[in-house]
């Protein structure tokens, strides 16, 4: 894989890499995506509950993701990521190290960017996107998710344009895509438990896949220019 170091080759880079290793990113996407969407299938005529739960549970499945997603970059752009349920397997075992770390900085987050995003957007989106390359820096410098949430701070600082126009992007639009996927599917199944969860899966296994990819790729650009 070549070097992403402008906005639509960032994007165009993941979407390579998505058609490159197909099992490997679909695979684990599948799972975590189902399991972000559990509670529309087990909450039926709570709404706000409903959204509040999945919220948590979609956010922490997808930082779950990046951790994973940072493995298999890493790995494509020295071409060494392995083919076939193996390369997966491999994948899972070297980034599940990393995984306490970065479900702390998930939370952490996910905490202040909502109450942020609560008072105001604007002061979510920005925090977001100075805070969105924490996974990838707990994976490649081995830090706690508060020296990570520092360093990603730093990382952005000068490069926010592009950041925001991937990772920042890529998040948000994936939580939208998957909600009125959701929603849509709830509809037409006239389900608003089984209907809705398989319809935000299915799209939450295509989507949190380039965001992902999008955020390790952002980061890999910034690193290199810092």
């Amino acid at each position: 894989m070549g070097e992403a170091d402008t906005i639509r080759g960032v994007w165009r880079t993941a979407l390579a890499i998505i058609r490159k290793y197909p099992l490997a990113v679909l695979a684990p996407a599948a799972v975590l995506g189902a399991l972000g969407e559990v509670p529309a299938y087990l909450i039926e005529g709570r709404p706000l509950l409903d959204q509040a739960l999945t919220l948590v549970t979609a956010y922490i499945a997808y930082y779950l993701y990046l951790v994973y997603a940072e493995e298999i970059v890493r790995k494509a752009q020295r071409g060494a990521q392995r083919l076939g349920l193996r390369g997966v397997l491999d994948d899972l075992i070297e980034s599940a190290p990393f995984v306490p770390s970065v479900l702390v900085a998930a939370l952490i987050s996910l905490s202040v960017t909502t109450i942020a995003t609560g008072l105001l957007v604007i002061p979510g989106v920005w925090l977001y996107t100075r805070w969105s390359l924490t996974t990838p820096v707990i994976r490649e410098e081995s830090l706690g998710p508060f020296a990570a949430t520092r360093c990603s701070n730093e990382l952005v600082r000068g490069r926010f344009r592009l950041v925001f126009m991937t990772a920042t992007v890529a998040y948000y639009l994936e939580g939208v895509v998957i909600h009125e996927a959701a929603l849509v599917a709830g509809s037409f199944t006239g389900s608003q438990t089984w209907g809705a969860w398989m319809g935000g899966s299915i799209v939450a296994t295509l989507a949190m896949p380039l965001a992902a990819f999008a955020t390790s790729l952002a980061h890999s650009s910034v690193a290199r220019g810092a």
